[in-house]
């Protein structure tokens, strides 16, 4: 009797610097429950990283490539394809953005089928390299789409053949806490027992549009006086300076609403902060399947998101939550003043959101689907 040999897939990444953000918490989500009893998996990076390189059961490949555009450079790309195919690679899944820009082309000629992940609207898209993206398309076996806005937004940019892009809904990376006890949160932050509490969790950048928020806030307060945004992430460069946290305090001063703005900063767990939250917000102009809306959902939380992207397949407005205009700090003031003046209606709105992520959310699916797409690649191949 003959043992059926491991799949082996092949991860590629340009790098993978903070494991709480999007992609790389879901793409280590994976990598984790991926069942090592059918399947074999290695990584490739592009830049180093102090997270992957410290695994002990993954090899890891750091090609230390910090310009794509050298002769050094692909040579050490060449070389890693090369790698790949002698030790036996049945299927290639791609990562992030310059990947997807110069791997396609070597891993056909190899004849490893290639996957890549195509997890937002495209704002890293580039006139110049849309023919390149658009020829290496023909060149792919399999898209990975984490919502049906991104599916579409794919097959227009790219041009990948539909029937290639499978929709794989991200899984609930972490799962509701009772570690932190809302008035334990209060008293951290100084506030009273009846504080009620906004939540948005984003990093600090101008796409995420926390001024809107902020300005939201501003209105909210004229009507429920002890409302306070409470901000859930890291500082980024902001429109005009280094710090955006820096042009949200200003706005935040300017509207005479400082001390109702409370910046936490990155929180490795914002689980607990989340359920501690009355109503938890989302502004951004762009957006794949947020794991954060994600997480709002499965501590039971109502979500005012701004309608764009996965937004809509993740809010059903007027059931778990409210979609809002881009940019319509009133209309969202006026959602959060509805729900945090109807008590009763908010917790239904949880409670269903809540019921909408353990429904679509699977962990076990998440990962079943893509062992799926890895066996069919690999016995097609």
């Amino acid at each position: 009797m003959t043992t059926r040999r491991k799949i082996r897939v092949l991860y590629v990444l340009d790098a993978f610097e903070d494991p709480q953000a999007g992609t790389e918490l879901q793409f280590w989500t994976l990598l984790k429950n991926l069942d090592r009893a059918q399947f074999e998996p290695a990584i490739v990076l592009l830049r180093p990283s102090e997270y992957l390189e410290s695994l002990s059961n993954v090899p890891v490949d750091v090609l230390r490539i910090t310009r794509l555009r050298s002769l050094g450079a692909m040579c050490r790309i060449v070389r890693a394809a090369i790698r790949a195919r002698r030790a036996g690679c049945d299927v290639a899944h791609l990562f992030f953005n310059d990947v997807s820009l110069v791997f396609p082309p070597l891993l056909w000629l190899l004849r490893i089928p290639v996957v890549v992940s195509r997890r937002d609207l495209g704002f890293w898209y580039q006139p110049a390299q849309l023919p390149l993206l658009r020829f290496n398309a023909r060149l792919v076996s399999a898209v990975v789409a984490n919502c049906e806005a991104v599916r579409r937004a794919a097959v227009a940019a790219e041009r990948f053949m539909s029937e290639r892009v499978v929709v794989i809904y991200n899984a609930l990376a972490r799962q509701p806490s009772p570690q932190l006890h809302e008035t334990d949160l209060r008293s951290q932050l100084l506030l009273p027992p009846t504080a009620r509490l906004i939540v948005i969790v984003a990093n600090l950048r101008p796409l995420k549009r926390i001024a809107d928020a902020v300005r939201a806030l501003a209105q909210v307060i004229d009507k429920i006086p002890a409302t306070y945004l409470v901000i859930v992430g890291d500082d980024r460069e902001g429109k005009a300076g280094p710090s955006h946290r820096a042009e949200l305090v200003g706005l935040s001063a300017e509207l005479k609403i400082a001390d109702h703005v409370l910046f936490v900063g990155k929180q490795a767990d914002p689980m607990p902060t989340i359920s501690a939250a009355d109503i938890c917000v989302l502004c951004s102009e762009t957006e794949g399947l947020s794991n954060a809306v994600m997480e709002y959902m499965a501590a039971g939380k109502p979500s005012i998101c701004t309608s764009v992207g996965g937004n809509v397949e993740l809010v059903v407005d007027g059931e778990t939550g409210y979609l809002v205009p881009v940019g319509d700090a009133t209309s969202m003031a006026n959602a959060i003043v509805a729900l945090l003046s109807d008590s009763e209606r908010a917790q239904e709105f949880g409670q269903r959101a809540r019921r909408r992520a353990i429904e679509l959310f699977s962990l076990h699916r998440m990962i079943e689907q893509h062992e799926m797409l890895y066996a069919r690649l690999a016995t097609n191949a």
